[in-house]
């Protein structure tokens, strides 16, 4: 049994607000239990010289977390956040522009790097940044008994053997069964002690998660338009 009673496939209560942020072009906040991420999109807005490139826009991510002074998890999450929408935003729409993503963590119980990237996965949505697919995210820990906890809290995390990330295209994982159509996540981070095995047991069930949280997301993105259409009318 989990410290918090959840089944092993089961992930915690999600909640989300999108457009969160009044002077944001896009904002979300996305929360998974007691973890709390916002994330704010600034862009397509002019880039300094040094940072311009000539055919794509430039994408910068900034990290910053309320429980300390940033140290070399906060980097690794940063370079995650960057490594995956580096590739989906579709930059060769906006040359000599600077999309910028920023990023808080409020409250961090476990999985927060893979909370960060669906909470800026809908702030891009809501800044209406050009996006090649809507990303999703989920972490998986391997225990010390060899069993498979999603969604784990920070204490299963840092009592586990390993801990995995995967993020996935929500084209790529459409599927009924995502396990049946295997393909290339988008990002994925494993640390510990695992065999081949556990590692693909961990990205079934975390595309299996990501499933889940991307139906919350579209939920999250419907319920804004319905009030934006209810304040226009």
């Amino acid at each position: 049994m989990r410290p918090d009673r959840r089944e092993d496939d089961q992930v915690r209560g999600l909640h989300s607000v999108v457009g969160v942020l009044g002077r944001a072009d896009g904002s979300a906040q996305f929360s998974a239990g007691r973890t709390s991420v916002y994330s704010a999109v600034y862009g397509p807005v002019e880039v300094k010289v040094y940072d311009e490139k000539l055919d794509r826009a430039h994408v910068e991510v900034k990290w910053r977390s309320d429980t300390g002074a940033a140290g070399t998890k906060d980097r690794w999450a940063e370079a995650a956040v960057r490594q995956t929408f580096e590739r989906m935003v579709v930059a060769q729409m906006h040359p000599r522009t600077l999309v910028q993503i920023n990023v808080q963590v409020r409250e961090d119980d476990g999985s927060a790097d893979a909370a960060a990237i669906n909470a800026v996965s809908l702030a891009l949505i809501d800044a209406a940044v050009p996006l090649r697919d809507t990303v999703a995210a989920a972490t998986c820990a391997v225990k010390e008994d060899g069993s498979i906890a999603v969604d784990p809290a920070l204490e299963e995390a840092a009592g586990a053997r390993s801990v995995h990330t995967f993020a996935f295209a929500a084209s790529d994982i459409s599927a009924v069964d995502p396990a049946q159509s295997p393909t290339h996540p988008v990002y994925a981070d494993s640390r510990g002690d695992f065999s081949v095995d556990e590692y693909h047991r961990c990205y079934e069930l975390c595309a299996r998660a990501a499933q889940r949280v991307l139906a919350f997301m579209r939920t999250a993105i419907e319920d804004k338009a319905m009030k934006e259409s209810q304040i226009s009318s």
